[in-house]
This record gives C-alpha cells, sequence and structure tokens, in this order.
C-alpha cells in the first residue's frame, strides 16, 4: 500500500485530498452546524468531566456524566420559558390552536386602562390601543405557531439532537486525538502560527462563557429577584428576558427594564415602575461595568466588537447554535489576522534593523 502510495505525486495527492474533503462537506453540510456546536459544547464538557473524574475513575462515564451536568440547566431553562409562554398564551387566547390561528378575543383590560390614563383624544386613543393590541396578538400568535411547529417537527429535532450528543462525546473523549492529529499534517514550518491559534480559540471558548453568559445569568437572577420582589407576574420568565437581553447592542437589558417600567407607570403602579428603573439601572451596572470585565479580562485580548457582531449574526444565520460559533469563528479570524501582523511586523523590523559594524 505504502509502496503503491510512493509511486504517486505528491502534487496529484493534495487536489485528491481537497476534493474528498469538499465532497464530504457537501454532505455534512445539513448537520455540519450540530457538529461544530458539538464541538464547542465538547470543550466544556471535557472541563466537567475532568473534575469528574478522580471520584468515577473512568473517561467514558466521567463524560457521560459532564454532558448530563451540562444538560440539566439547559433543559431546565428552555422547559420553564417554554411553559411560562404557555401560560401567557393560554390565558390570552384560551388555547394554543386559537393564538396560532388568530381567532381568539385578547383580554387587553390593562392595555386599555394604560392607553386612557394617557388622556388622549377617543379617536387616538383606538387607534393606539388597535396598534398595540395588533402587535400583541401577532407576537403571541407568532410564538404558539413556532411551539406547534417545533412539536410537529419532533422527528427531525430528535435526528439533530442525537447527532450533537453523539458530536458531543466523541469530541470530548477523543479531543485530544483530534488535536494532535491536526498538529501532524500541519506543516513544521507553520506550527508555531497554528499554536498560537489554537491558543487563541481555548481563550475564546473561555471568554464565551466567562465574559459572556456567565454575566447574563449573573443579570438575570437578580433581575429575577427584583422582580419578584416588586409583585410582577411571570418573574421567572422576566428574568430570562433580561439575562437574553445582555446580548442586545447599545439597549442590553433596558428593552427589558424599560419596558416594564413605562408600562407600570403608565397601568398607575408609580412607585413600582421608578423602582424597576432604578434598581435595573443598579443592576445592569454593576453587571456591565464591574462583573464583566473583572472575570474576563484574564482571558482573552479578544475585542468586544468580535464578540458582539459573532453573538448576533452568528445566531442569525445558524440559530441557536450561531451564538457559539459565529463568536469562535470571528474570534479565531481576528486572532489569526493579529498574530499574522505581528510576526510580519517582527520580521520587517529584524531585516530593516542596521547590522552593527563589528
Amino acid at each position: 500500500m505504502i509502496s503503491n502510495l510512493k509511486k504517486i505525486s505528491f502534487s496529484t495527492i493534495i487536489p485528491i485530498i481537497i476534493i474528498l474533503t469538499l465532497l464530504s462537506l457537501g454532505i455534512l453540510i445539513p448537520i455540519i452546524s450540530m457538529v461544530i456546536f458539538g464541538a464547542i459544547l465538547a470543550y466544556y464538557v471535557r472541563f466537567i468531566a475532568q473534575k469528574v473524574k478522580p471520584f468515577v475513575k473512568n473517561e467514558t462515564l466521567s463524560v457521560f456524566l459532564g454532558i448530563i451536568l451540562l444538560a440539566i440547566p439547559i433543559i431546565l431553562l428552555l422547559y420553564v420559558t417554554f411553559s411560562q409562554f404557555i401560560m401567557i398564551i393560554e390565558s390570552n387566547f384560551g388555547s394554543l390552536q386559537q393564538a396560532a390561528a388568530d381567532n381568539s378575543t385578547m383580554n387587553m383590560t390593562s392595555v386599555n386602562n394604560a392607553v386612557q390614563n394617557l388622556g388622549l383624544p377617543s379617536n387616538i386613543s383606538a387607534t393606539l390601543l388597535d396598534t398595540i393590541k395588533t402587535g400583541i396578538t401577532q407576537f403571541l400568535s407568532y410564538i404558539a405557531s413556532s411551539a406547534i411547529a417545533m412539536v410537529s417537527s419532533i422527528p427531525g429535532l430528535a435526528a439533530q439532537m442525537l447527532i450533537l450528543i453523539f458530536s458531543i462525546f466523541y469530541f470530548a473523549r477523543d479531543g485530544d486525538k483530534v488535536i494532535q492529529y491536526i498538529k501532524d499534517v500541519i506543516p513544521s514550518s507553520d506550527k508555531d502560527f497554528y499554536l498560537k491559534i489554537f491558543d487563541s480559540a481555548d481563550d475564546v471558548l473561555k471568554s464565551i462563557i466567562v465574559g459572556n453568559v456567565i454575566p447574563a445569568v449573573i443579570l438575570g437572577v437578580l433581575s429575577g429577584i427584583l422582580y419578584y420582589l416588586l409583585g410582577y407576574n411571570y418573574a421567572v420568565l422576566l428574568a430570562i428576558f433580561s439575562g437574553i437581553a445582555m446580548f442586545v447592542p447599545i439597549i442590553g437589558p433596558w428593552i427589558v427594564f424599560g419596558a416594564i417600567g413605562i408600562f407600570s407607570i403608565l397601568t398607575g403602579n408609580t412607585l413600582q415602575g421608578v423602582l424597576v428603573i432604578i434598581f435595573g439601572w443598579i443592576i445592569e451596572t454593576s453587571t456591565d461595568f464591574y462583573i464583566r470585565p473583572k472575570i474576563a479580562v484574564q482571558y482573552s485580548e479578544i475585542h468586544p466588537l468580535v464578540f458582539l457582531l459573532g453573538f448576533i449574526y452568528g445566531a442569525v444565520t445558524m440559530g441557536i447554535p450561531g451564538l457559539f460559533i459565529g463568536p469562535l469563528i470571528l474570534g479565531i479570524t481576528y486572532a489569526a489576522y493579529k498574530i499574522y501582523r505581528k510576526e510580519k511586523v517582527e520580521t520587517e523590523k529584524s531585516i530593516n534593523q542596521p547590522i552593527k559594524p563589528s
């Protein structure tokens, strides 16, 4: 086999490998985002598995337990969010089917009272009330339709989840072998560059959790406590929205704090609305300007704008997996240009440095 391979010109081996790679990618395109997402989550599973391994003394079992421990909070978050949405939709529409068909009568008493308190002329109040009702109806109908569509597409989702779970498991268990294989095929002259890229990828993956997800979780928990103490309904759902809103550029959690505060003031709960705005500002400022820099500065030098664009447009193009894939790809790209520029500048300096006379 090896003797036959030696007879093949090296110039033909590389094109064959490229063609086979492209064909493989063509087959994997429908699931490639899940495979990449699985590889990213495997990074965190592996971290958990290494903490568990001393207690179970088995690598495969520690990886399996790592997956379970990582999945528990995610499943609970999805369950609470979905169940809260169901409660809101059914309280306003009667059922998911009616919401999706948009053929029910909404309970708009609180909204109607808020509009009346504005003291606007009757025709303007009616127009504003109709606009608000239409917007709320369309939004909840969209959520209901999405929920029903999700239930009807369970077989496809099950296949995607199966691919994700297997990807997480095998990348977490055999990740070292994959990295070593990549290192083996990299030309020796380029190894230093790629080792720096690997280090940058490690920093980016840490920063995604430490610099973005953890602050969002902290803000969500503090917001949930605030909503509960102030007597808001669906405090858990509002807390989830507040945490997710940390990824929204410029506005951030104010899209939630501001909307809730203004609505409370308009409905006559002035003190409640003022308090949620004031304490919301304290929570957001503390999280964004103290907690986030405090825990993230030691991990990555990637510019915050890179992460921001990765989170937003990664999610737009690839859905939930894009929240992780987007920042990773843009972060590694940013690091690659930065490393290349640094090496190029250092090389030019060494070339242009005048030779000292002996």
